[in-house]
């Protein structure tokens, strides 16, 4: 016997008029803006590359990518030097994973406020780098460990 596959909802840039609504939104508040193909991990998805600039910094070229199993999580990568709010794979830590919808970006809030997380993070960094402060609200990077629990408690099967 075959298992059907688990039933999913189209990612949200399936849809056209999603993604044309993502590109007008961050054209919206100038950023230069290319629709790029996705990194190998995220085949399948949608990406651009904008160029954005925060206040007081160089211009930045980054690229957006979304996957289409996490359209609501982006990688985001910026060339540049790395910081603690980096992933290995250089993309940003802009939000905990683990957040509820309504402290991180999703595909709904649009295009003008990704680009305003993202530049709100790139300020951070480079206050980061200057200061060694990290100004705002941090979550831990460190993958949560199950509690340990003393070799004389634990279970053994039968």
């Amino acid at each position: 016997m075959t298992r059907r596959p688990v039933h999913r909802h189209p990612a949200w840039f399936d849809r056209p008029a999603h993604r044309l609504r993502l590109i007008a939104e961050l054209r919206a508040v100038g950023a230069d803006v290319a629709v790029v193909p996705p990194g190998r991990r995220r085949r399948g998805g949608f990406a651009v590359r904008v160029v954005l600039t925060p206040a007081g910094l160089e211009p930045q070229r980054v690229t957006i990518e979304f996957g289409p199993n996490t359209p609501d999580t982006p990688a985001i990568y910026v060339p540049g030097p790395g910081s603690k709010h980096r992933y290995d794979d250089g993309s940003l830590c802009i939000w905990y994973p683990y957040d509820p919808p309504e402290r991180r970006w999703t595909w709904r809030d649009g295009g003008a406020v990704l680009a305003g997380h993202i530049c709100a993070h790139l300020i951070r960094e480079a206050w980061w780098r200057q200061t060694g402060e990290w100004p705002g609200e941090e979550a831990p990077h460190d993958p949560p460990h199950p509690p340990a629990v003393p070799r004389a408690a634990r279970r053994t099967s039968p």
